[in-house]
């Protein structure tokens, strides 16, 4: 695989994650941009995978989610694996 498509691979499981972790807190992304200080327009970038983001937004994004950032890290660990099977 090329480092261009692994590349592509892990920015949309980190969407994946995040997204996921969103929704289960029952979040929509205006309200996670509120919370997070984070514009609501790279989150969606986040979302769908067009964007790679910094460990402060990390950390900013967990915060907002109420888990722990390695929480997020791990989540995004479990969805590369799954897209890789």
């Amino acid at each position: 695989m090329s480092d261009k498509n692994e590349r592509l691979l892990e920015l949309l499981a980190f969407g994946r994650a995040l997204r996921k972790i969103r929704k289960e807190n029952k979040l929509t992304q205006d309200e996670l941009s509120l919370y997070s200080r984070v514009d609501r327009s790279y989150i969606s970038e986040l979302e769908n995978g067009g964007k790679a983001p910094s460990l402060l937004t990390i950390i900013s994004l967990a915060k907002a989610l109420q888990v722990k950032p390695s929480l997020l890290i791990e989540r995004f660990e479990i969805e590369l694996e799954d897209s890789v099977q």
